[in-house]
């Protein structure tokens, strides 16, 4: 009986053993990232950029070659995927990728390639991801890639954060399963899980994500986004709380430095004779386009000629002050200006993150793209994302939206902001954002025509509204210039001007 009863015992352990053995198979193994090292990113001209980008390189920080468009991900198959999911260490080394079942390309955004994997493993386990998607950089032949790549540099920032940092940030991210950067071919992939969007039109259930929605289509979004971006200032918010409290990287300072003030004072280009030209040249395409070419397009209030004449005399008066409005938005003047200064996700608009609610019915985001990340005015990224906003929304809006983002800041670890500086601070972003967006006629005409503005007489036309360039360089110019009439921006400037005594200038 004494023998029988051990036996007995003996089998339990060994199946309680198999049991456990079975649950650690399938949790999902501890990615380990690599050491982290910076790395420089080289300026070259336009004319190397193709030359560049047909060379295949070991990327910077996992050190293996790495497929630069969809048809090398399928050349180098599922062996490769295997090899770059286990240096990843999201694939344990006792499971493979077996498979690609379907490789889709897709237009979404205005950042690069895109396109969805669908795979299989010899183990299919439950933190393992059947559908990924993968972004990529854009072809080399044209000028995108040159001015994504390598003029803006937005490509390693969102690779840092994806192997460094997608653990640190207080919010849902994509899993990240492989990515780096080459910089000397300017290279560059992600792979991610993909987000289980609803489609549109289907009952959306507690944690169920919301469809996609698309920049400057707010119409779709539910009482036009309001909640929606409030919860994103929130998001902001809480992002910079943590960076000022340490909770992100300890290494955060070398991946993403704080700016050197001074170097702001530098870096801002004077508003002298040359740049003068280029923005009148600018702003009479702009007012060409408003009041002539696309005019039937685009609502009175900003297609009339005598008030867009009136505007671009104040515009350059404004753009005098650039430098002036830089260093104001950097916090200088304040007892420590590095409190509206700090690192978050800068280019939070609405196609940028992905929402559920709770069974309490709270509003929750994830958030992703993370590529043009950097220390910045916090107002600058508050302006960035509510800029996506509606004007009608933001002018009955645009002051609780701040408060939110400034309260968020507060409540999780970062400084106290003086509100009526941050609103002035927000002022002068949406007269910057305003001036900025004169040199993107030329965009707008590359993808919509000039003869084909002729036919088009309503903002809902599939010639304007279903072409990403198009539409989000015409909402701009409409959002930002009816908020720049209709909240008397330019009489807020010259308020702003006498109050910090600074010397006037000539109007131009």
């Amino acid at each position: 009986a004494c023998e029988a009863a051990l036996e007995e015992q003996a089998a339990r352990e060994a199946i309680a053993w198999e049991e456990q053995q079975e649950e650690e198979a399938r949790k999902p193994p501890a990615r380990k990232p690599p050491a982290w090292k910076k790395v420089e990113q080289p300026q070259f001209q336009v004319t190397e950029m193709v030359a560049r980008a047909n060379k295949s390189l070991p990327g910077d920080y996992y050190a293996i070659k790495f497929p630069r468009d969809k048809d090398e991900i399928l050349q180098m198959g599922p062996s490769w995927l295997t090899k770059a999911f286990q240096t990843t260490g999201v694939l344990g080394l006792d499971n493979t990728v077996i498979a690609i079942d379907d490789a889709r390309e897709f237009v979404g955004g205005g950042a690069g390639l895109k396109c969805i994997l669908k795979v299989r493993y010899k183990n299919e386990l439950p933190h393992l991801h059947n559908e990924l998607f993968v972004k990529l950089p854009h072809k080399p032949g044209g000028s995108d890639r040159y001015f994504v790549s390598c003029m803006w540099n937005h490509d390693r920032p969102e690779t840092i954060f994806n192997i460094w940092l997608e653990p640190c940030v207080p919010y849902r991210v994509p899993k990240m399963y492989f990515s780096d950067i080459c910089a000397e071919s300017t290279n560059f992939i992600l792979i991610t899980e993909t987000i289980p969007w609803t489609k549109k039109g289907q009952v959306i259930g507690p944690g169920e994500i919301e469809p996609a929605y698309d920049k400057y289509m707010d119409w779709e979004l539910p009482n036009t986004g309001v909640e929606h971006y409030h919860t994103l200032c929130k998001a902001l918010g809480k992002i910079a709380a943590y960076h000022k409290a340490g909770k992100l990287h300890p290494q955060m300072e070398e991946m993403f430095p704080m700016p050197d003030i001074n170097h702001v004072k530098l870096g801002v280009p004077p508003f002298d004779a040359a740049a003068k030209k280029k923005a009148t040249h600018d702003i009479d395409q702009l007012i060409k386009f408003l009041s002539e070419t696309a005019k039937e397009a685009f609502p009175k209030d900003v297609s009339d000629a005598q008030w867009l004449e009136r505007w671009k005399s104040e515009a350059l008066h404004f753009m005098s002050y650039s430098q002036e409005v830089a260093l104001y938005c950097f916090g200088e003047g304040t007892a420590e200006w590095k409190d509206y200064v700090t690192f978050t996700h800068n280019n939070l608009q609405i196609d940028n993150a992905f929402f559920w609610r709770r069974e309490d019915g709270v509003l929750e985001v994830g958030l992703l793209d993370w590529g043009v990340l950097s220390c910045a005015p916090f107002a600058s990224a508050v302006q960035g994302c509510i800029s996506g906003a509606e004007a009608e929304v933001l002018l009955q809006h645009r002051d609780a939206f701040l408060e939110t983002a400034v309260n968020s800041y507060l409540l999780y670890g970062g400084p106290k902001l003086n509100l009526d500086r941050f609103t002035k601070m927000n002022n002068l972003q949406m007269m910057s954002w305003a001036c900025g967006i004169t040199a993107n006629v030329t965009q707008v005409m590359k993808h919509t025509k000039k003869n084909e503005w002729s036919d088009i007489k309503d903002w809902m036309d599939p010639k304007l509204v279903g072409r990403f360039q198009t539409r989000t360089h015409c909402s701009q110019f409409k959002i930002a210039l009816q908020l720049w009439r209709q909240m008397g921006l330019y009489e807020k400037f010259l308020d702003w001007v006498k109050e910090e005594k600074l010397p006037a200038k000539i109007q131009v």
